[in-house]
């Protein structure tokens, strides 16, 4: 029987004996089951995400400003015997195996982890920092960083350059894991070394057929971390400040080292380059990246993109400085124009990571540029908007963020436009085109209050979808289409959608902006010569949602029918929810429409619509006439 929590308060001194696996008892309450939240962000590319995570939380707890912080991947492999508690932690993976009989992908995984437990080796992944704090703070001190990293779910430090510290991104490095285990040992701010053990893995009977939790910890009596240096095992042994992170059962395949390598350029070329950082990447080779050496790295990784966002910093057309932005107070672009650029800028803030790229369709010149934003109240803004994953600054996520978002991309669209040649919204050169176009003063509808969506004519971000209908037209002949392909205007009529007929049309009278389709079988409908409406795509974690903007040339009430325009027709959608985004109204949808909208003469509604469909359309709304 194994050893659980005692019960004693003696504080006699720990030996090997009182270290153990501890899963504390469910307690009636709820079970942990094989899908864990926080290790379901990073799943896929571990390189990836191991580097992104481990690296900018080393960077946030920089000690020494006038020196780099080194980071240090190194793999290598240790006799299964090695790793702490090895037989009870077999006995752990058995029991959540004989817990979770018939969950078929959670059985392959307990399978292959207790195989891999038995076997003769683990292989591990060590990451070392150095020129950084330790983990500080006893196991219960909540505002110490040893708690938020080992003990704490869902917490993350308010202070440092990332606004995020031990947050959710500590999951990345169990997802890395076989076995979801990974062990922490680290020489804090008073010298002290510390040392524990945690695994994530699922409910399980224990031998009183007791249920326990799936996190579960190795340490003095299970749950203390070890403080006592001589009870740590020398391979787990730190000896200067910092902290070592262990992978247990690393998730690895042959080109591990350049893929941790590509990743590490992709995502920190910035930080090295301005001497933040350094890392080292071993395994019976060893390579260090520095900013000495950052260009040649690049070149032999093959890094393209990080390569021209490099080339935009150090050998800029044109550098660009706004000294104090509302919300994001001051930031900088630097911008430089070349053949084969992507035509992208790359996003960052303090610790000079990249966050995501952009593609900002203004110059018609190819291009690569790199916005950074260094000063503490912009940092502190956009690392709010920032998911776990840390790959994107949604708008949504905090209360100044459509705003701070509004300001910056303006800021950006601005620089852009100031260096030449643009993309614009009025080509001249397509005879007749004017007949399919909207008349200027109705594509000036979007809103300069609250939320706002950017005019893809010059687009940033969001891509528009490529459909405008409703505008001043003559009547056009089925089987024309007008496509403009810098994402302007797409106007499409097939035999599926037949053109507005000329009636209503010019400075007479419209006629009723409502009609009856079938009979009673649709209800009413909003003629599409009583509307205009842009529609514009913004991707998210759970797929794309298309935001359209329905402009009223009367007032008219209704539903509209929304269809996704291919090469050879238009087809029916399956519209999962519609919501205004000012006031938040779902309103009800089915059969390809939205349905109960109101629309007033020369006012602007805002909806945001989801399909059941997680694949990306060209959306429109379907022509009626009534």
């Amino acid at each position: 029987m194994f050893k659980e929590q005692g019960k004693d308060k003696q504080t006699r001194k720990a030996t090997a004996s009182d270290l153990w696996w501890h899963f504390p008892s469910a307690d009636h309450g709820e079970d942990d089951g094989f899908s864990d939240p926080l290790l379901e962000y990073f799943q896929g590319d571990h390189e990836k995400y191991v580097a992104r995570e481990t690296i900018q939380n080393a960077i946030d707890v920089r000690l020494e400003y006038q020196k780099p912080v080194s980071v240090v991947f190194e793999r290598f492999s240790i006799p299964v015997s090695a790793l702490p508690g090895q037989k009870e932690f077999l006995d752990k993976l058995n029991r959540c195996l004989a817990f979770i009989k018939g969950q078929e992908k959670a059985e392959r995984f307990y399978k292959t982890a207790i195989d891999l437990a038995k076997s003769n080796e683990l292989s591990v992944l060590r990451i070392s920092d150095f020129n950084t704090l330790g983990l500080s703070g006893a196991d219960d001190d909540v505002a110490g960083n040893w708690y938020r990293l080992v003990r704490a779910t869902g917490t993350s430090s308010p202070k440092g350059a990332g606004g995020g510290t031990f947050g959710i991104g500590k999951g990345a490095p169990f997802a890395a894991s076989a076995l979801r285990t990974v062990f922490y040992s680290s020489v804090n701010d008073k010298g002290e070394a510390v040392f524990q053990g945690k695994a994530r893995l699922l409910s399980h009977h224990d031998e009183n057929r007791d249920i326990r939790k799936g996190v579960g910890f190795f340490g003095v009596k299970g749950y203390q971390a070890v403080r006592d240096a001589d009870l740590i095992p020398d391979l787990f042994k730190r000896l200067d400040r910092g902290t070592d992170i262990f992978i247990i059962g690393y998730k690895s395949g042959e080109d591990w080292q350049k893929k941790l390598i590509k990743s590490i350029l992709h995502n920190f070329w910035l930080a090295i380059l301005h001497g933040d950082l350094e890392v080292t990447v071993r395994d019976g080779s060893e390579k260090t990246i520095t900013k000495e050496n950052l260009k040649e790295c690049l070149e032999e990784y093959n890094a393209e993109d990080a390569k021209f966002f490099f080339e935009a910093v150090t050998n800029w057309t044109q550098k660009f400085e706004e000294p104090n932005l509302k919300h994001l107070g001051k930031v900088f672009l630097f911008v430089r124009k070349q053949e084969n650029y992507p035509g992208k800028i790359m996003m960052a803030r303090k610790p000079k990571m990249m966050v995501y790229e952009k593609r900002c369709r203004v110059l018609r010149e190819p291009y690569a540029g790199v916005f950074i934003c260094e000063n503490d109240r912009g940092n502190a803004l956009l690392s709010n908007l920032e998911p776990p994953a840390h790959d994107e600054w949604d708008r949504n996520r905090f209360a100044n963020g459509w705003a701070a978002m509004h300001e910056l991309e303006d800021f950006i669209k601005k620089s852009l436009k100031s260096m030449g040649e643009t993309i614009t919204s009025e080509p001249q050169d397509i005879p007749g085109l004017d007949r399919y176009l909207p008349d200027s003063e109705d594509r000036d509808y979007l809103s300069q209050q609250g939320p706002e969506l950017i005019d893809q004519s010059e687009s940033f971000g969001e891509e528009e979808s490529g459909r405008e209908v409703g505008a001043e037209k003559e009547p056009a002949e089925a089987e024309i289409e007008t496509v403009i392909r810098k994402g302007v205007v797409t106007n499409k009529f097939s035999d599926t959608v037949k053109p507005a007929p000329p009636e209503g049309f010019g400075k007479g009278s419209r006629g009723r902006a409502t009609g009856q389709e079938g009979g009673e079988k649709e209800g009413v409908r909003i003629k599409t010569s009583s509307i205009s409406f842009r529609s514009f795509i913004q991707k998210s974690k759970g797929g794309f949602e298309y935001h359209f903007v329905i402009t009223g040339r009367d007032d008219c009430d209704g539903a509209v029918r929304l269809v996704a325009v291919g090469d050879d027709g238009n087809y029916p959608v399956d519209i999962e929810s519609a919501t205004d985004i000012a006031s938040g109204k779902n309103y009800d949808v089915g059969d390809s429409m939205i349905k109960d909208l109101s629309v007033k003469n020369g006012k602007s509604l805002k909806l945001a619509v989801r399909l059941a469909s997680k694949k990306k359309y060209s959306l429109g709304i379907e022509n009626y006439e009534g």
